[in-house]
């Protein structure tokens, strides 16, 4: 017996380390990602790591379905099949739909091995359905941790869209494992124990986005004024997160920014000379090294209309070419132009990025007047709730799972 026991504890040490060893490696390929991507496409091609992840998908695919063939037949078999050719073939969708993106189809393929890993190693603990849960969720705290540690570094940066993905790939193979393999070891019979360990997982990944949720301009700020070595992160331009506003205008459509309107034309009247020296100093200034240097820690305003600025003049300039579709494109560039007119005025007046009334004429003559616009700048704000709110909905939550834990515990007991 003593035996048996050790050699479980071994088989679970030995799981659990290869868990923790495919979450290092996805960590420590962060500074060399984009370096290796594009040594990649130099010598084999741009599309050859979105052809080595479906020759993955697919060979995996066939190697599972071969091992099913050898000990299920009839019914049971197709119903299987049918769950891995669905599942296969999401992951081929999605792939294919990430094919400007390779680094991020790679992603999806280390994800589903890391969920994998999450799988073996909580099964030497949990023996019931809970396990597909709590792997996947495994797999959601590490692909958020992955997410913090891009936007730290150089160049790279937070996107919660990421984070859905990475998260998404494992319960993919979580679905693939329970609907497409249905190992005899898991019981259907969901134990007490298993319960604690998946609302721990749980809550871990509730407050860790919660707090990526707070990680705010302004407290990056307040952190980093008293922690001297964490002021590398105010050269970041790409915030985390941020809260705003999401502004409606008739001539417009819908903006959004840091700022109610009535802030926005405050900052505008009163800096406005402030601001528009900075614009015309930085005019020889590359973009990216201007949103570093002016970035939403220390000037969140010239931040926002440097974008917007970015914006009407890239499509102004697509307007012009015959290969593109002008009308679209000069609605865009006027529009762009209105709030800056409208919100950012006195700065734009100042400033040399004030288009002349000539060219001004000649957008809108072209420009659909009426058409309805939502401008992409800012729209990764969190408009819709606050902090607060955000904290009190966690602080509820988590209260919930305690309470829902005491009770399960009061049952068995009975």
């Amino acid at each position: 017996m003593r035996i048996i026991e050790s050699i479980e504890r071994k088989n679970a040490s030995f799981s659990y380390a290869c868990f923790i060893v495919c979450s290092l490696f996805i960590f420590l390929t962060i500074p060399f990602a984009r370096t290796f991507q594009a040594s990649v496409d130099r010598h084999l091609g741009d599309n050859f790591l979105l052809y080595f992840v479906l020759a993955a998908v697919i060979c995996s695919f066939f190697v599972v379905l071969a091992r099913l063939k050898q000990s299920l037949t009839g019914k049971v078999f197709l119903n299987r099949f049918a769950w891995l050719s669905a599942i296969a073939g999401t992951y081929v969708y999605l792939t294919v739909k990430l094919r400007e993106n390779p680094e991020e189809a790679i992603h999806f393929l280390e994800y589903g091995l890391l969920s994998y890993f999450a799988h073996r190693a909580l099964s030497h603990h949990v023996k019931d359905v809970t396990v597909y849960f709590t792997a996947s969720l495994a797999t959601l705290f590490v692909g958020t941790v992955d997410e913090i540690l891009q936007w730290t570094w150089p160049g790279r940066y937070w996107d919660i869209r990421d984070v859905g993905l990475n998260f998404l790939s494992g319960v993919l193979f979580q679905l693939g494992l329970y609907k497409g393999i249905n190992p005899q070891m898991v019981s259907e019979k969901i134990k007490k124990g298993s319960i604690k360990i998946f609302s721990i997982v749980l809550c871990s990944c509730i407050i860790l986005l919660g707090l990526c949720a707070s990680n705010t301009p302004s407290r990056i700020v307040y952190y980093s004024k008293r922690l001297p070595w964490l002021s590398f992160l105010h050269s970041n331009a790409f915030m985390m997160t941020d809260y705003g506003y999401k502004h409606r205008d008739p001539e417009i459509g819908i903006f959004y920014s840091r700022f109610s309107k009535e802030k926005l034309q405050s900052i505008d009247d009163r800096q406005k000379e402030i601001h528009s020296n900075i614009l015309n100093k930085t005019t020889q200034m590359d973009y990216e090294q201007f949103l570093r240097t002016y970035n939403p820690y220390s000037h969140p305003f010239l931040y926002e209309m440097r974008i917007h600025l970015f914006r009407r003049d890239r499509y102004l300039l697509r307007g012009k070419n015959p290969n593109e579709a002008k009308r679209q494109a000069l609605t865009i560039s006027f529009k762009e132009n209105l709030i800056l007119e409208k919100y950012f005025g006195n700065t734009l007046r100042l400033s040399v990025y004030r288009w002349p009334q000539q060219i001004r004429e000649e957008v809108r003559k072209h420009a659909a007047l009426d058409a309805f616009y939502e401008s992409p700048v800012g729209s990764d704000l969190f408009t819709s709730f606050t902090e607060k709110t955000l904290w009190s909905a966690i602080g509820g939550f988590l209260i919930a799972v305690v309470l829902a834990n005491l009770l399960v515990f009061k049952r068995s007991r009975r």
